[in-house]
């Protein structure tokens, strides 16, 4: 429950923050203007990385003791962000943009004892003193500036690390590593309220500040989860994790030099720009990237506990192939056509009342979720007091800002209370003891006909059409899939079933809340789940 709390504190500092600094940006410069090798054509806001350092590093000294790890790491960021904002204001020379970065990176090897101390190749074992440091200097050097110029599309260098950080997470916990876990929880929830604002079309921008701090702190974290005595995972598990960003950086440089130019020129070389020049749109370059990037992280979970050499000819193996595939295409001259689908939408439009359906489902998906929070709530009779404060904290905040009439604030603590009040529904809902089987098949009825009711509103909905952004699929994966893996860490057994309903219901939640339609009687609604949930915990802690 902790790393739990402390991934949706990151989150909601980050998602907090983000509309506040995104008004302040052009009064203090911190905007992007278009530009030749941009896809932008308006000033977008840079606060991402910002707001997501604001939601890192306070999350951190608030949840964590502050060890050697802890502090070299922190001393890191807080380097990397204060260049990097730096940087997004005036466009620093590469050199002061390295000074920082060689900062950062020798307070978190001398301060935190990062280092790569051992890779299993040829015979090799331990690494001398000087050689493991300078491997891991250039290692942490290049990650970081390999995320930085990865981050050329709208949610592309956020949905890569976050797929990196959930990846890391799961191996430290094999591991036996809490702290880094914790520390990749954190800087997910960060990340994911962050592409809450940078998926496609992005609303603002992470800037140097954030790619720089992520690249690092992603590296980092690769380096704790797989390094030490103690670990049973292949120490080269972090070229597989962060590979794409590595092979893009490294063929682009040599691309340049081969043309005579400088390994540090711009140019539109990168993997995004020849995906782009082959006919894919914006949001479909980015999910081919991120297709890649959970591949890499599939191939790293199933390599674990191989040789480094087989990690490392695996990666080169797939480098390899997507190198050949997309040099193939460029010389062939292909692109990719257009699929025209609203022949099949026509169909179903011509066999089905479409006119009633959107305001049918929307009552079958209101019932629903009412009949699930009732049932969930009736049927709790035990609620912790930490579920209850917080419960009771969130109902005096949304009964004092409805008495002070404050609708700005209001709109973003409705989203939010809500989000979390369905987490607390479900977390009771799979924790109750000694739940009848009837209770369970009830529970997932009711929850599946919430989500296929939401999914007919957006296919018919006249204004609003069925539509998954790469952020959806990111979490879908992240949620569905991470936890079933075979072989996995220890679960509880209804985890898995948990998240599957609580990604249901959220979904169900965000498409609630964009409808144009009074909200006094949702906010009723909140207003007597936390109530209840708050009670039951008082009635729990005095019984």
């Amino acid at each position: 429950m902790q790393l739990f709390l402390a991934f949706v504190v990151a989150l909601s500092v980050t998602a907090a923050l983000i509309p506040v600094l995104a008004r302040w940006a052009p009064s203090i410069g911190l905007t992007d203007a278009p530009g030749p090798r941009k896809v932008h054509s308006v000033p977008v806001p840079r606060i991402g990385g910002v707001a997501m350092g604001a939601g890192i590093l306070v999350t951190i000294g608030v949840t964590l003791d502050l060890t050697p790890t802890v502090r070299g790491l922190l001393f890191g960021l807080s380097v990397l962000l204060f260049f990097g904002i730096w940087d997004d204001r005036a466009n620093l020379d590469y050199r002061m943009k390295f000074a920082g970065q060689i900062l950062a990176v020798g307070l978190c090897m001398l301060a935190g004892g990062v280092r790569i101390g051992t890779l299993m190749i040829g015979g090799f074992d331990g690494l001398s003193p000087i050689v493991s440091d300078l491997v891991t200097f250039l290692f942490l050097m290049g990650i970081t500036n390999a995320v930085n110029l990865a981050d050329g599309l709208d949610g592309l260098a956020g949905g890569l690390v976050l797929l990196c950080l959930c990846a890391i997470a799961v191996f430290a916990t094999a591991s036996g590593n809490s702290t880094v876990t914790a520390i990749a929880l954190i800087e997910a929830g960060a990340v994911l309220g962050f592409l809450r604002y940078n998926t496609h079309p992005a609303r603002i921008f992470m800037g140097d500040a954030g790619s720089q701090m992520l690249g690092f702190s992603v590296g980092a974290l690769a380096l704790l989860a797989t390094q030490g005595e103690t670990s049973p995972l292949s120490a080269a598990l972090p070229l597989l994790l962060l590979g794409l960003p590595i092979m893009d950086t490294v063929t682009v440089m040599l691309t340049r030099m081969r043309a005579g130019k400088s390994p540090f020129a711009a140019d539109r070389n990168h993997l995004h720009h020849r995906l782009l020049a082959l006919g894919f749109a914006h949001r479909e370059a980015v999910l081919i990237i991120y297709v890649m990037q959970v591949g890499l992280v599939l191939l790293a979970y199933f390599l674990r506990f191989e040789s480094d050499l087989d990690v490392i000819v695996a990666y080169v193996a797939f480098a390899a192939t997507v190198l050949w595939l997309l040099h193939r295409a460029a010389h062939s001259g292909w692109r990719l056509g257009q699929v025209e689908l609203t022949g099949f939408r026509r169909y179903l439009n011509g066999i089905t009342p479409t006119a009633r359906l959107p305001a049918l489902a929307l009552g079958i998906m209101t019932t629903c979720l009412v009949v699930y929070a009732t049932t969930v709530l009736a049927s709790s009779h035990r609620v912790g007091i930490d579920l209850g404060l917080m419960s009771l904290a969130m109902l005096v905040v949304l009964l004092a800002l409805t008495s002070w009439k404050a609708e700005r604030s209001l709109q973003w603590f409705d989203r939010a209370a809500a989000y979390i009040s369905v987490v607390l529904l479900v977390y009771l809902d799979q924790t109750m003891p000694h739940k009848p089987p009837l209770m369970t098949t009830f529970s997932w009825t009711i929850v599946g006909i919430t989500g296929v009711a939401a999914i007919v509103r957006f296919w018919f909905s006249p204004t609003r059409r069925f539509e998954l952004t790469t952020l959806d699929l990111i979490v879908i994966f992240i949620a569905l899939v991470l936890p079933n893996l075979p072989g996995s860490i220890a679960l509880p057994a209804d985890l898995p079933g948990g998240i599957a309903k609580a990604l249901i219901l959220l979904y169900v939640v965000e498409m609630l809340l964009t409808i144009d339609f009074k909200r006094l009687m949702p906010r009723v609604f909140l207003a007597v789940t936390l109530a209840v949930i708050a009670g039951r915990a008082l009635i729990s802690l005095s019984a």
